[in-house]
C-alpha cells in the first residue's frame, strides 16, 4: 500500500476559471440570470421549447424548457458572455447577440423560431450508423469491412481481442493521433498476462494502415460528419413534468481525454476518470469550477477507469495497463491510497466498472481477463474470480455492468455471453443466468432501494429488473426506441431507477410502480454518456461522462419525487 500525506494535488483549471475559482460564495459566483420568451415566427409564444445557452469561455452549455406564455429564466449563471439559441419542434431561432452577465445581473433574450432545423440524426453509436452500436451482435448489425492491406492481420488478431474493429473502421483521424492511439493500446498490452505487445515493426506496420485507410477522405472513404447539435433533441415540444428540468454540460479541457466514468461525492460535485488524460476531474456544483488532479506517478501513463464512491466518502478508481493499480482519493484529506495488482490476476485487469460491498471489500469487473476482481483493503489480499462461461468458450465474456443486491450477492454482466453472473461472496459460489432476449447486449447494472438488480440492455434498447430473491427477470420497453439504454442507478432513497439512453443522448427515470417513463434530453448530439450517477446530496441531480465527447455534466429534475 502507497500512502502520501499531505500530498499537494496538481490542479489544472480550466481557461479563464482561476479568478471565478478563488471566490468563495455561489451567489457572488453563479449569481446570474438570463431570462426572455420564445416565439414562433408568426409571434406565437411556445412552451416547451428547449433554450441553450453557452458560455464559451468558461466551457459550460445551460438547457432550460420554456414555460407558460413561452417564457424562460435559467437562473444561476456564473459571470460572463453568453449566446442563446431556442429550439422547438421543426424550428429553431438564431443565435442571439453576446449577452454580457456580471455577478449578481440580469439579462434579457426573446427568441423567434425562425430557421429550420437540421435533419434528425438517427439513434445510434456516436459516429457510427444506426444498427452498428458497439459490438457485433449490437443490434443485430454485422461488422462493416476491413479494407484489404498490409497491418489488417493485425487489426484481426491483436486490436479486436480488446474491442470490435468497427471502432477503427468509423474513426477518422490524422497520423499523429493514430499513433497516440497505437501507443495507448500498446500500454494495456503491457499489462496483460494474455495479450502480447506489438513489435516495433508491427506497430509501424500498423499506424501506416490506420492512417492510410481511416484518414479524411482517403481510399474513397469520407469521415463521418460532424453532427449538429441540436440534431437529437425532440422535434415534440416537452410538457408536463419533463419539461421541468435544467441541464448543466461542461466540455473538459482535452479533447482527447476520455471521461469514461462519473461518481458524485458526498458534497454533491461530480468526479470524472480519464481513460487517456490520465488524471481525476472534479466539477464543483457549487462554482461550476473544474480542476483535474494528479494521482501518484506510476512507471507509465496512468490509465484510469472504473471509479466509485464508497460509504466512507472516499473514491476508488483503477488505474489499468502496465500500472496494474487500484486507488483510494479522500475528498477532503487529499490523501492518496494505492494497492498494486499481483499478477494472480490474468489479463490487464481493465475494467469500467467498480462496486463497494457492504462488507467493505472493493469488486471490478476485468473485461478483457474474463474475471471478477475483489480486494479486501484491510488485509490487501485479492480473489479472483474466473468467469465460468468465459472460461468455457476459451474467451472473454466481458464482464461489464456490476451490482450488489439486497442479500449481498455480487452481479456480474456478462456482455459477449448475454448472461448474468451471480457470485455468494461468502461461498465463491457462482451460478449463470441466461437474459431471456436475444442480442441483448448487456451492458451496465445498478441496484434499486429494494435491492433487485437492474440492467441495461444496449443493443436491444431496453431495461432489464431481476428481483434479487425469485430470479425473475422483467423487461421494459422506453418511450424512445433505439435508445441504447447503457447504464442504470437506482435512487437509494426512492423507487425510482434512473437509466442512461446512450444512443438518443437523454437521462430517463422509471417508476416501477406505475411503470411510467420520464425522459430528459441533453443539450448536444453524441454526449456520449455510458454512465451516469445519482448525486448523493440532491437525488434529483444525475450525474453523467461522455467517453468520446470529452463532456460532463448532469440534469436536475426540478419536480421531485412523486410527480
Amino acid at each position: 500500500m502507497f500512502r502520501q500525506a499531505g500530498l499537494k494535488s496538481t490542479m489544472v483549471i480550466a481557461a479563464m476559471l482561476a479568478m471565478m475559482a478563488a471566490r468563495p460564495a455561489r451567489a457572488q459566483v453563479n449569481g446570474g440570470s438570463i431570462q426572455g420568451v420564445v416565439k414562433s415566427a408568426s409571434g406565437e409564444p411556445v412552451s416547451g421549447a428547449f433554450v441553450k445557452l453557452k458560455n464559451a469561455d468558461r466551457r459550460l452549455v445551460f438547457m432550460v424548457i420554456s414555460q407558460a406564455q413561452g417564457r424562460y429564466t435559467a437562473n444561476n449563471l456564473p459571470a460572463g458572455k453568453y449566446v442563446v439559441q431556442g429550439v422547438g419542434g421543426e424550428k429553431q431561432s438564431e443565435m442571439s447577440a453576446p449577452l454580457d452577465v456580471a455577478a449578481g445581473g440580469k439579462a434579457t433574450a426573446d427568441l423567434s423560431l425562425t430557421s429550420d432545423r437540421a435533419p434528425a440524426l438517427p439513434n445510434s453509436w456516436p459516429g457510427r450508423p444506426p444498427g452498428q452500436g458497439g459490438g457485433e451482435a449490437e443490434g443485430g448489425g454485422a461488422l462493416p469491412p476491413l479494407p484489404d492491406g498490409a497491418g489488417k492481420q493485425i487489426v484481426m488478431t491483436k486490436c479486436s481481442t480488446c474491442h470490435d474493429y468497427a471502432r477503427i473502421v468509423n474513426s477518422r483521424f490524422d497520423k499523429a493521433r493514430w499513433k497516440d492511439i497505437i501507443e495507448d493500446m500498446r500500454s494495456y498490452m503491457q499489462g496483460s498476462t494474455q495479450s502480447k505487445d506489438l513489435t516495433e515493426a508491427e506497430s509501424k506496420e500498423l499506424l501506416d494502415y490506420v492512417s492510410e485507410k481511416f484518414t479524411g477522405t482517403r481510399a474513397g472513404r469520407a469521415a463521418p460528419p460532424v453532427p449538429d447539435s441540436n440534431s437529437r433533441l425532440p422535434r415534440k415540444l416537452m410538457k408536463g413534468p419533463e419539461a421541468n428540468y435544467i441541464a448543466v454540460e461542461y466540455t473538459l479541457p482535452d479533447a482527447k481525454a476520455e471521461p469514461h466514468e462519473v461518481a458524485a461525492d458526498t458534497e454533491g460535485n461530480g468526479w470524472v476518470t480519464q481513460r487517456t488524460g490520465g488524471r481525476l476531474g472534479k466539477f464543483d456544483v457549487k462554482t461550476l469550477v473544474y480542476t483535474e488532479i494528479d494521482p501518484p506517478k506510476a512507471k507509465s501513463k496512468n490509465r484510469l477507469n472504473g471509479i466509485v464512491r464508497a460509504p466512507d466518502g472516499k473514491l476508488w478508481f483503477l488505474d489499468g495497463g502496465p500500472n496494474r493499480r487500484w486507488l483510494t482519493y479522500d475528498t477532503r484529506t487529499r490523501e492518496f491510497n494505492v494497492f498494486a495488482l499481483p499478477k494472480l490476476a490474468s489479463g490487464a485487469a481493465s475494467g469500467n466498472t467498480m462496486r463497494v460491498h457492504p462488507n467493505g471489500t472493493v469488486w471490478l469487473n476485468s473485461i478483457s481477463a474474463n474475471q471478477v476482481i475483489r480486494l479486501d483493503p484491510k488485509t490487501k489480499e485479492f480473489t479472483v474470480f474466473d468467469v465460468p462461461s468465459g472460461v468455457k468458450a476459451g474467451k472473454t465474456a466481458n464482464p461489464y455492468g456490476m451490482a450488489i443486491d439486497g442479500a449481498g450477492n455480487v452481479w456480474s454482466v456478462e456482455n459477449n455471453m448475454n448472461k448474468v453472473l451471480r457470485i455468494n461472496p461468502s461461498t465463491g459460489k457462482m451460478d449463470e443466468y441466461d437474459v431471456p432476449l436475444a442480442n441483448a447486449v448487456p451492458r451496465k447494472a445498478g441496484m434499486d432501494s429494494e435491492g433487485n438488480v437492474w440492467v441495461g440492455l444496449h443493443g436491444a434498447g431496453k431495461l432489464m429488473k431481476i428481483d434479487y430473491k425469485t430470479l425473475k427477470m422483467t423487461i421494459y420497453d422506453p418511450p424512445t426506441a433505439d435508445a441504447g439504454v447503457y447504464s442504470v442507478q437506482g435512487d437509494p432513497k426512492s423507487k425510482y431507477v434512473w437509466f442512461a439512453e446512450q444512443q438518443a443522448d437523454k437521462i430517463a427515470r422509471f417508476d416501477p410502480q406505475t411503470q411510467a417513463f420520464l425522459e430528459f434530453p441533453l443539450p448536444d448530439a453524441e454526449s456520449d454518456h455510458r454512465r451516469i450517477e445519482v448525486d448523493s446530496v440532491n437525488q434529483n441531480r444525475i450525474w453523467w461522462s461522455g467517453d468520446t465527447s470529452g463532456r460532463m455534466g448532469y440534469i436536475e429534475y426540478l419536480g421531485g419525487n412523486g410527480k
